[in-house]
């Protein structure tokens, strides 16, 4: 029996960049950044498998950030949540096309979809996820406008 994947997956947010992926990692990195969003790590975890395992995997990022606004107010919610946090976006090739893919799966709507809030505090996950939204929605587009000008006109 096969179950539909929950709302977080469902509403995860994907584009892809036909841009080299040494590129494509600071400019996701940058559009979060002016999305007053901070940097918390970027890492290769294509180069970490190699180096730790010896295994050749596609080129693959994480980048790691945390939006002051949206940690305010999960710790408001509950401090474990906090463990939930920060948010993710990965940046990865895949061999059976030349782009390079850029995926952001919500935190928040984990926190909500997990069950993972004090069950009296709906709303305030609700509002949660509204900022986050609000907040992420503004960096896809941007990513997305870069997406749109710089694939050829006709492609």
């Amino acid at each position: 029996m096969s179950h539909a994947p929950a709302p977080t997956v469902e509403e995860a947010l994907h584009t892809t960049l036909d841009a080299p992926f040494e590129d494509v990692v600071p400019f996701v990195q940058l559009e979060h950044e002016l999305a007053d969003f901070e940097t918390v790590q970027v890492t290769r975890l294509d180069e970490m498998i190699a180096g730790m395992l010896g295994d050749e995997v596609p080129r693959t990022a994480l980048l790691v950030v945390c939006h002051p606004q949206i940690a305010r107010d999960a710790l408001a919610i509950d401090p474990t949540l906090a463990g939930l946090l920060p948010c993710t976006t990965v940046i990865y090739e895949r061999e059976a096309d030349d782009l390079v893919h850029v995926h952001h799966v919500s935190a928040t709507k984990a926190i909500r979809d997990l069950g993972c809030a004090p069950g009296d505090c709906e709303p305030e996950v609700e509002a949660l996820i509204d900022l986050t939204g609000e907040r992420m929605s503004e960096v896809w587009a941007n990513i997305e406008r870069h997406a749109e000008s710089a694939t050829p006109a006709g492609e």
